[in-house]
């Protein structure tokens, strides 16, 4: 009698928790111990997974920054009905996925990882969305929307940027001068 064969997992699934062990040991561990075997043995796959499923690290790394795009675009996304506050919350949300995934982050606008390009445009459109909420409802001023989604990242992604590297000076807390920063910015959109 033979043994029973085992089922094998599915390719779906292989591939999702493969994800999930490569965002798990970036986050805890950083770039440099995102190893193959590493994320292998975290799924509890063989190393030749990645390879299956990515052709090794560097699609790796291009698919967590892809599905970072997606959460991220998720997130900033703010749906309240008030369109100021639907602006402040996207700020606020923008910041909280930073801060909480800075490696991450910091790789979706490096130059070492190249996401999907519709799904990280996703997220600068879902602000351009929030300002022609707002200027249709006349509390964001005219102008190519674009444009102002362009200027408002800027400066929301540079408060990050300086925080994540924690360059702001020691006096200076972070997360209040992050508020003012967004307030700033509702400000200077404003109609």
């Amino acid at each position: 009698m033979s043994p029973p064969k085992s089922a094998r997992t599915p390719a779906t699934e292989v591939r999702a928790n493969l994800l999930a062990a490569g965002r798990r040991i970036l986050e805890r561990d950083g770039v440099a111990a995102l190893t193959v075997r590493a994320v292998a043995t975290k799924a509890g796959v063989a190393p030749m997974g990645v390879y299956n499923h990515f052709d090794g690290k560097e699609g790796l790394l291009n698919a967590l920054v892809t599905d970072g795009f997606a959460e991220f675009a998720g997130l900033i996304a703010a749906t309240d009905a008030d369109p100021s506050t639907r602006l402040l919350n996207s700020g606020r949300n923008y910041r909280g996925f930073a801060v909480a995934n800075p490696t991450l982050y910091t790789l979706m606008f490096s130059m070492d990882c190249e996401a999907e390009s519709e799904v990280a445009a996703r997220a600068f459109f879902e602000l351009v969305d929030i300002v022609k909420y707002g200027q249709v409802a006349g509390m964001i001023r005219p102008g190519e929307p674009e444009q102002l989604a362009a200027q408002i990242w800027a400066c929301v992604h540079g408060a990050v940027a300086l925080e994540l590297a924690s360059s702001y000076p020691p006096f200076i807390d972070p997360s209040a001068a992050y508020e003012q920063v967004i307030r700033l910015i509702a400000r200077g959109v404003a109609a």
